[in-house]
């Protein structure tokens, strides 16, 4: 806004403490008016004689001190942008005005923009998010002179910390434009609605829509948009006020400051943002989402998971490739070793001894069965009498269920979400109807995507699933971890016991002798020997129990997975799992079905 006294003085503006004044920066530009004016301008000095002669800092009128203040890594300067113009709306949409450094007194709207037009939309046909008629009572003894909107700082009086500020936020809970009525299900612009008054001028976040220069034939640029570095989905949107005139973006008033009206805007993605990516890293950083950067012209796919320090829990929590590190530091207490995602005592040979038959390895502390001391099985696989088991490699789960340490499992079992939330794959996120689903879903009112047709479908899990819109066993496709076979919807270990491939994986001789038993395991291809006892036959031995046999055909000892040699069991690992399943990361936007 041009500083001439009548609206120089009405200039209120956010504090920032201890700024001077910014001059024009010598970064390059990136948004420049047609006649290569450099945007944003600094402040009129005219301007900032009036901010300090108020008490205020001569910062209180910038861009930078706005940012500044709210701890944003953002030059105005360099981080300038008009893109993105249009943005996807999504759940608990905001606005918030955060700087107003004029007496105008305009609302701020939005509207459905029509891709590929130029012409702005009809006054009736942009809906106001941020009122105009905006009044707070004077903060401090400061006073407001008609139509000017109150500073959003007051000094500060303690003694020691003259010329500072405290902060008065000024925001509001704007109604979501993803449930208005008004809303057609696209993509939404801004504007800066003009009044009846000197600010006549509507502004908009397209830059196609505002006023074309007669000179140049391209638009002036009235707003400047810049990208949340604290909250990637929340957007500055700054205005200047007063109208520019086709002949001259000066003619009106505007000064090229930028501070007249700066929004706040949160719960925004620009095009192509906000969308499930995969990342290409391991671990728990494997699954993204896309963001914008660059004023929407990048779009790059962010993990939702940051990398953190690795704990023993299954998850390769610091995505370098190796679930529970062994060389990670404070892996686990000291004293303890990690097994199968739990942090346990070594086993000893006095103190700790292991149960019959396993025997503690000495080199890490672990009970094993003997046949298992000095074999390496793969990334998440067990040792159990010799042959390696479990594992994810191949398998493909039952639906809403991920593999987790060799086994499948509800990753939302044990997490609880707020009332703004749901579950989705061990992480609360917001509902999918703040967010698209993918091609072929539809999102319920739980806030879960589910494939077309599958909302108006009544299967019953996890027997039967619904897959297509169509019920079907739960059990199909299903391909289990080793050991484990698919039962009603669900993979876990038979009644027999442990189903272990042959030793040298080729296909198992038909053992003879020997009655199903309780405690034994299944030998695919033989019978099953009673627990405790071993049935011997013509192909060899058949798969009878020993007395290491517990429930289910498993041990409580101590047991480890890749890092070193098998364990006598699974319990730990299937313990280890309840641990697991409150962490991972797969989006509602994975199609439901096989999850591997």
């Amino acid at each position: 806004m041009k500083p001439s006294l009548s609206f120089a003085v009405r200039k209120f503006l956010l504090p920032v403490c201890g700024l001077a004044l910014v001059l024009a920066s010598p970064a390059r530009a990136t948004v420049t008016e047609p006649d290569n004016t450099s945007l944003p301008q600094p402040a009129p000095a005219a301007e900032i004689s009036v901010v300090t002669s108020r008490g205020f800092l001569a910062s209180d009128d910038t861009l930078a001190g706005l940012f500044t203040i709210r701890g944003e890594n953002i030059d105005p300067v360099k981080d300038a942008h008009q893109t993105p113009g249009t943005f996807s709306p999504q759940c608990g949409f905001t606005g918030q005005i955060v700087l107003h450094g004029g007496g105008c007194a305009n609302a701020l709207g939005w509207y459905n923009v029509t891709t590929g037009s130029t012409t702005p939309p009809p006054a009736a046909q942009i809906y106001t998010l941020v009122p105009a008629n905006l009044k707070q009572p004077p903060p401090n003894g400061i006073s407001c002179t008609d139509g000017d909107f109150c500073p959003m700082a007051q000094p500060n009086t303690n003694p020691g910390q003259v010329g500072q500020h405290t902060w008065v936020v000024y925001s509001w809970n704007a109604s979501s434009i993803a449930s208005n009525p008004n809303y057609k299900g696209g993509q939404v612009g801004f504007a800066l609605i003009g009044n009846s008054g000197q600010c006549s001028q509507t502004k908009y976040s397209q830059a196609e829509l505002n006023t074309i220069s007669t000179k140049y034939g391209v638009p002036w640029v009235t707003t400047l948009i810049y990208q949340s570095t604290v909250n990637p989905s929340a957007y500055y949107i700054a205005y200047e006020d007063l109208p520019m005139p086709a002949s001259d973006w000066k003619g009106g008033g505007c000064d090229g400051d930028f501070n007249d009206f700066v929004f706040y805007v949160t719960g925004l993605d620009c095009q192509g943002g906000g969308v499930d990516c995969p990342t290409g890293m391991p671990g728990i950083c494997a699954d993204g989402t896309t963001q914008c950067s660059n004023g929407g012209m990048t779009i790059t796919c962010e993990p939702n998971l940051k990398k953190a320090t690795e704990v023993c829990n299954g998850l390769d929590d610091d995505c370098d490739g190796t679930v529970d590190n062994p060389d990670a530091p404070n892996l686990c207490p000291t004293g303890q070793v990690c097994s199968q995602g739990t942090c346990v005592f070594p086993c000893t040979n006095n103190e700790f001894p292991c149960g019959p038959p396993t025997v503690c390895d000495s080199a890490d502390g672990l009970c094993k069965d003997p046949s298992c001391v000095g074999k390496m099985c793969g990334s998440e696989e067990v040792c159990y009498q010799g042959i390696c088991i479990g594992g994810c490699k191949g398998v493909m789960c039952p639906d809403g269920q991920v593999c987790r340490l060799g086994n499948c499992v509800d990753p939302c079992a044990n997490v609880t979400c707020d009332s703004t939330q749901v579950c989705d794959n061990g992480v609360c996120v917001a509902p999918c109807s703040c967010r698209a689903c993918p091609t072929g879903q539809t999102c319920l009112k739980s806030g879960s995507c589910v494939d077309t047709g599958c909302d108006k479908v009544t299967c019953h899990p996890p027997s039967t699933v619904c897959v297509k819109g169509a019920c079907q066993d739960g059990c199909q496709g299903v391909v289990c971890p080793t050991g484990q076979v698919c039962s009603g919807g669900e993979c876990g270990i038979p009644d027999g016991g442990i189903v272990v491939p042959h030793p040298d994986g080729g296909v198992p001789t038909t053992g003879t002798g020997g009655t199903t038993g309780t405690g034994g395991r299944t030998n695919t291809g033989g019978t099953t020997g009673a627990a405790g006892s071993s049935a011997t036959g013509a192909g060899g031995t058949g798969a009878g129990g020993t007395s290491m046999a517990r429930e289910g055909g498993i041990t409580t000892c101590s047991c480890d997975t890749s890092s070193g040699p098998g364990a006598g069991g699974l319990a730990l690992l299937l313990a280890a799992l309840g641990i697991a399943s409150l962490r991972g990361r797969a989006r509602a936007g994975v199609p439901r079905g096989r999850r591997q």
